[in-house]
């Protein structure tokens, strides 16, 4: 895989902009994520990822969970690994965007890394090939 794969995730508003009663001003369509001006009028401005998870209303019929965003990301990093490719997911955005509840979510709604970790190591466990051996660097910041 020589492939850079991009992914949007939008969060829900959190407590403090309820209060101030923000409005979200994204809303996405498959690919694409459109960003609405926030003085409401028409203008709009549209960009396509590899993937656009929509987890702001669980409500939503599109809504995505930690699941989905684990099948669509770090299932084909983990793939990539196991046939001997370098692999590396890189989470970006501003404090507070939501990278830590993508990247390791909570007790009860695992995020990416704590599924890729729980399956990596089923999967060296799992296997049966007495030559294959398996070395394992991580880092996080």
């Amino acid at each position: 895989m020589s492939k850079v794969v991009v992914a949007v995730r939008v969060r829900p508003l959190n407590k403090r902009e309820i209060k101030l009663k923000s409005k979200c001003v994204v809303s996405m369509s498959g690919k694409e994520t459109i960003l609405h001006a926030k003085d409401g009028s028409s203008s709009k401005r549209n960009f396509f990822y590899d993937h656009s998870f929509w987890s702001t209303n669980s409500d939503d019929a599109h809504f995505v969970e930690q699941p989905q965003v684990y099948e669509a990301l770090g299932v084909p990093v983990l793939t990539n690994a196991f046939e001997g490719y370098n692999a590396c997911i890189f989470a970006y955005g501003q404090t507070g965007s939501g990278k830590t509840h993508t990247m390791m979510g909570s007790e009860d709604d695992k995020g990416i890394i704590p599924r890729l970790c729980e399956s990596m190591f089923e999967q060296m466990d799992a296997s049966t090939d007495e030559h294959m051996t398996f070395k394992v660097e991580v880092s996080y910041m």
